[in-house]
C-alpha cells in the first residue's frame, strides 16, 4: 500500500482531516496501528457513535462444541424413547359386541396414520358402521376421550338404523 492510500485510511478510520492523518503516519513511521495510538494520545480522533479501536483480535463466533451436539442429541433420543415406551403401553382395543376383536399399541395406529392415512381413517369409520367400538386404555388417557369414541359409536349406529338421536329434555 503506498503512502496516499495510508494516509486515505487513516484519514477514514480516524475521521481525521489529511493532514492530521499525514503527519501522524510521518510520526509513527508509516505504521497505521501506531498512526492511530499516536492520533488517540493526542486527542486527535473523533470517533463516530459505537466506534472503538482496539490491537486485540477480534474474537469469532464460537461454533458449537462437539461435546454440546452430543449432549443434545443424546437427550432428544432419550426423550423420543419415552414418548415411544409410554405411546407402547396404551392400547387401542377393537371390540364388536362386547367382544374384544383385537388391541395394538398406540405407537402402532400412529405410524399406520402417518404411512397410510388413507386408508386407516375411513376403514376406522367404516367399521363403526358395522358394529365396531373404540377404547383407549392405559396410564394416562381421560374417561373423556372413550366417552367421545362411544358418542360417536352411537352416532353411527343411529345413522345406519336411520333413528333420530333421543332429544335433551332441558
Amino acid at each position: 500500500m503506498d503512502h496516499f492510500e495510508m494516509v486515505e485510511k487513516l484519514r477514514q478510520k480516524a475521521n481525521v482531516s489529511y493532514e492530521e492523518a499525514k503527519g501522524a503516519l510521518e510520526h509513527s513511521e508509516w505504521d497505521l496501528l501506531d498512526a492511530l495510538v499516536y492520533l488517540e494520545s493526542q486527542g486527535k480522533i473523533n470517533t463516530r457513535q459505537g466506534e472503538s479501536y482496539t490491537t486485540r483480535k477480534e474474537a469469532a463466533p464460537e461454533a458449537p462444541r462437539e461435546s454440546d451436539v452430543k449432549g443434545m442429541l443424546s437427550r432428544f433420543f432419550s426423550f423420543l424413547a419415552e414418548l415411544i415406551n409410554k405411546a407402547n403401553r396404551i392400547t387401542i382395543q377393537v371390540s364388536r359386541h362386547g367382544k374384544e376383536v383385537f388391541a395394538l399399541p398406540l405407537s402402532v395406529l400412529i405410524l399406520l396414520l402417518v404411512f397410510m392415512f388413507w386408508w386407516v381413517l375411513p376403514l376406522a369409520i367404516i367399521g363403526l358402521f358395522f358394529g365396531f367400538r373404540y377404547r383407549i386404555q392405559g396410564a394416562g388417557v381421560a374417561e373423556s376421550v372413550n366417552r367421545a369414541m362411544d358418542k360417536a359409536a352411537d352416532a353411527a349406529e343411529n345413522i345406519k338404523t336411520g333413528a333420530k338421536p333421543p332429544e335433551n329434555d332441558a
